[in-house]
């Protein structure tokens, strides 16, 4: 797929991977327009690489409904929409876990895709084709221990991901999922990994996310695991 003028949307742009994927798409040619919750870093992101911005909750269905009006009527169009919102809790034993805080990494990284999922489909059908990709992780692949709210979300956008897929095979409109295998990124922010300098830095990655969508047989489900892991 050619980016030159595409419009795409990027949830979660205004840092880390979501920045990365925005930088990447407007040095092809796109529109890019990036939301994030965070007013003042959202503003600051979208100065330094000259891109559209809107301040919209993942985990409103309101707010992301305005974020794609915005979209809409500014450009007539949405042609790529990236759910890459994402949020991450210190690793526990799951009879030690949050629940408070599970509720709202449900909230992000689960319900916030389906919102996303939800108003981007409602232009795209209109329109009669789009691409909806939802960035993942390698823990939506494998449960793993310690991890289980994160992992049992990413599962869940796994699955949301290929039902939509099954109920759009025989439309223009094409969705994708992307495994990560753990990235150099503020997500962790509550827990740093012992071994966080081994993980994967986000550009290099983000790289083959759009070297994916620009190829002629792009992969549906792209994992993307670190080296020796």
């Amino acid at each position: 797929m050619d980016l030159k003028e595409k419009v795409i949307v990027i949830t979660g742009g205004s840092r880390g991977f979501g920045k990365a994927l925005a930088e990447l798409c407007i040095a092809s040619g796109a529109h890019v327009v990036i939301s994030g919750h965070d007013a003042t870093a959202l503003q600051n992101t979208a100065k330094k690489l000259s891109c559209d911005s809107f301040v919209a909750n993942a985990t409103s269905i309101n707010e992301t409904r305005e974020f794609a009006k915005y979209v809409f009527e500014k450009y007539h169009t949405i042609d790529i929409w990236i759910n890459n919102a994402g949020v991450q809790i210190a690793p526990s034993l799951v009879e030690d876990i949050d629940i408070e805080k599970m509720h709202h990494l449900f909230a992000v990284n689960f319900f916030g895709y389906v919102y996303g999922c939800q108003v981007a489909l409602s232009y795209m059908k209109e329109k009669g084709k789009g691409v909806i990709i939802n960035i993942n992780s390698t823990a939506g692949l494998e449960g793993k221990p310690g991890i289980a709210a994160y992992s049992s979300s990413k599962f869940a956008v796994r699955s949301l991901t290929e039902s939509i897929r099954k109920e759009l095979k025989n439309s223009n409109i094409q969705v994708y999922g992307v495994f990560p295998g753990g990235m150099q990124t503020e997500i962790y922010k509550e827990e740093y990994p012992a071994d966080f300098r081994e993980y994967m830095e986000v550009m290099p990655v983000a790289k083959k996310v759009i070297e994916n969508l620009q190829s002629d047989s792009p992969e549906m489900d792209l994992v993307l695991k670190r080296p020796n892991a």
